[in-house]
């Protein structure tokens, strides 16, 4: 159909879904009232999207195994978003902005990059270009940019900054 890939089991709500390439893998559940359209979309295995949210724009999204994406946010796709494996958008109400910024007169490099066991919490504002490596938790209403390639910390705070070092918060939560 259309030229999706579909793995099995795979649930899908009342959704709009337009895509030019969309790959769905194994036990991947998208919920009702969704609004997705972009380039390309990728889902891997045993990951949701809850309800209400706004995928949309020219480029790619990729949400890895195992991830979640809860409900109510807002994913801006002028440029790439890719989130690792494992990871949460929780809450409700955060937005991923990938262009609109100082930086596209720069050409840098606009794409936002969410690794692997990262939790996020309610009303986070990711600006454009923002990188988050593996093992973190961004803290509640933050808002977001630049490079964290720090791992095992805590990012919050408006302008956010790491304010918490070494933690493992799935072993401290």
């Amino acid at each position: 159909m259309f030229g999706y890939q579909i793995g099995k089991n795979v649930k899908i709500g009342k959704s709009y879904i337009n895509c030019n390439k969309l790959i769905l893998e194994d036990n991947v559940i998208i919920g009702s009232k969704n609004v997705i359209s972009c380039n390309e979309f990728s889902i891997g295995k045993n990951s949701k999207i809850f309800s209400h949210n706004i995928i949309t724009g020219l480029s790619n999204f990729y949400l890895g195994k195992d991830s979640r994406i809860i409900d109510h946010h807002f994913f801006d796709l002028w440029n790439p978003i890719k989130i690792g494996d494992s990871t949460w958008i929780a809450g409700r109400n955060s937005q991923f902005w990938t262009h609109g910024s100082l930086k596209t007169k720069l050409n840098e490099d606009l794409s936002i990059v969410i690794g692997n066991d990262v939790y996020v919490g309610s009303g986070v504002k990711f600006s454009p270009g923002v990188k988050i490596a593996s093992n973190n938790l961004v803290g509640l209403g933050s808002t977001v940019s630049g490079v964290f390639s720090e791992e095992n910390s805590i990012i919050a705070s408006n302008k956010s900054v790491v304010i918490k070092s070494n933690v493992n918060w799935k072993q401290n939560w």
